[in-house]
């Protein structure tokens, strides 16, 4: 193979229908009627996909007629998982509104960044989010609404707007939608580095997501999915939106406990178990795994970062199951690599998937580079994002004039076209698949009146994938001690933001001539401690 240029090999349609995001779905989900669409692990509350549909229909009509929400408007869905999460995103959408996603344990500090980048005009929350819309509300310079529909999960989602009959209800108006250009929802994705940003999908680059996991798709209709990751990110959101695209069953898991997806597992008989790699060395390694049925698991599927080979053989020799592994962004919507279901190549992400050219450049020509050539990772395709919300540096930083989104990840492909990733140049920490950006963590940290300066950096841990770790240059004469910063840092940053790492003290922080942080010497340096 000598092209430069990689494109998915095998035919498929690569018409994508230009209607909209909820249209598109809905659509898909009416042929499977009465039966099971999610369930709620905990309370065991269920919805038929009837149900569903209807749900969403009646919280549509409530948005657009009682809390008035229109075309281009942005609701912040702040949800831990629920059954109500994918109901409110789609009733959102339909109404022309863009559905945006927040992570409801952010403290006051993460909010008010996001959500002065959202400027929603609706909250849609829980009752225990209220209070941080209390504190919200009264930031400094904050002017946007925090005006909510709280979802209490008290009532059946199909019983909202209860007192509207079919015969009686209002009329729902349909907004007029440019799949291309509107954007559907807005999670949030550090990047390659720096502050969480918005990230604009529009109605096309979702649906181009849902076909493309038609073509290989390693779902079932008679699946069972375990919906445990977070559904305000975009795997998790997109891991749920495709299981109900091909009519399975989602099985929802409010809150993560290993031990309590392990029960979950055995008693929904879940057979697809998407996760991330610390969860799966869990799965590998945990002495309890041993006390449960998992003999319904057929496959699991590990995205977010990379999963070693160790634990991939391990995860098949004692289940019996199959193991596949993705790479994608947020910013590209779903997976942009992926294993083909008849071909197993471990260590690799995948061959470029449907509707995606891949490529690889000279870290400093940008010169396409050729088979075996360690470089960085391109892509280009329908689900790149349309850019980050209110950022046009960043999104020129990221997608080229041609393009192509550089996804500030080093690898290479082989002669067969399958890619490997073997270092990144982005900045960020993956801890258990959650993006920390080191620059916040900075910031916060120099805020401290003890600190002259500081440093974040991700340190590897078997089980989390990396932890938070700062380096930090005392004032003259502070008597400052390494758990007063944690306890500073930990106080103002959501649990995965924490300096999980511990912190170092440090004369000065190792940096180039030009303020550039080494943080290569800063790892090379924890390793020696």
């Amino acid at each position: 193979m000598d092209r430069r240029v990689l494109r998915y090999e095998q035919p498929y349609n690569e018409n994508i229908p230009e209607i909209p995001l909820d249209q598109f779905l809905l659509d898909k989900m009416r042929v499977f009627g009465s039966q099971i669409a999610c369930v709620d692990s905990s309370t065991k509350e269920q919805v038929t996909f009837t149900e569903f549909i209807e749900a969403v229909e009646r919280l549509a009509l409530r948005l657009q007629v009682a809390e008035g929400v229109q075309k281009g408007h942005y609701v912040a869905i702040a949800l831990n998982n629920c059954i109500e999460f994918p109901i409110a995103l789609l009733s959102v959408v339909k109404c022309g509104a863009v559905a945006a996603f927040v992570n409801p344990v952010y403290t006051p500090r993460e909010l008010d960044h996001v959500a002065n980048i959202i400027q929603p005009n609706l909250w849609i929350c829980s009752a225990d989010f209220l209070p941080s819309l209390d504190a919200l509300a009264k930031r400094e310079g904050y002017k946007h609404s925090t005006k909510a529909v709280v979802v209490d999960g008290k009532e059946k989602p199909a019983a909202w707007n209860s007192n509207w009959t079919k015969a009686g209800r209002p009329a729902f108006v349909r907004p007029q939608i440019n799949v291309y250009e509107d954007i559907a929802t807005l999670p949030f994705s550090s990047g390659t580095t720096g502050f969480p940003k918005g990230v604009m999908l529009t109605h096309r680059n979702i649906t181009a997501a849902l076909i493309q996991f038609e073509v290989w798709c390693p779902y079932l209709k008679q699946d069972v999915n375990l919906g445990l990751l977070p559904m305000f990110h975009q795997y998790g959101c997109l891991i749920g939106l495709t299981t109900l695209s091909v009519g399975a069953r989602l099985i929802i898991v409010p809150k993560f406990s290993f031990i309590d997806m392990l029960r979950t597992i055995q008693e929904q008989r879940v057979t697809m178990v998407p996760l991330v790699p610390p969860i799966a060395v869990l799965l590998a390694k945990h002495p309890d795994v041993d006390k449960f049925d998992l003999s319904s698991m057929r496959g699991v599927i590990s995205s977010a970062a990379p999963l070693s080979s160790e634990i991939i053989s391990q995860m098949m020799n004692k289940f019996g199951c199959d193991v596949v592994q993705g790479y994608g962004m947020t910013e590209c919507t779903l997976a942009t690599h992926f294993t083909p279901q008849t071909v197993r190549r471990y260590g690799s992400v995948g061959v470029v998937m449907p509707f995606y050219e891949g490529k690889i450049v000279n870290l400093e020509t940008n010169e396409d580079c050729g088979v075996g050539v360690i470089g960085e990772i391109c892509v280009r395709g329908p689900m790149v994002m349309k850019g980050y919300r209110g950022n046009r540096s960043a999104t020129d930083a990221m997608i080229d004039s041609d393009g192509w989104l550089h996804t500030g990840d080093i690898g290479y492909y082989d002669q067969d076209g399958w890619f490997f990733v073997v270092d990144r140049l982005k900045e960020l920490i993956k801890y258990k698949g959650m993006q920390v950006a080191p620059s916040e963590l900075e910031h916060l940290l120099l805020t401290h009146p003890d600190v002259s300066d500081a440093a974040v950096v991700g340190i590897p841990d078997e089980m989390a994938g990396e932890l938070p770790k700062a380096f930090v240059v005392k004032r003259p004469g502070s008597d400052v001690t390494e758990k007063d910063i944690e306890r500073f840092v930990n106080e103002q940053v959501a649990p995965f933001k924490r300096l999980r790492g511990g912190v170092t003290f440090l004369a000065a922080i190792p940096k180039l001539a030009s303020g550039k942080l080494l943080r290569r010497e800063l790892r090379a340096l924890h390793s020696k401690l």
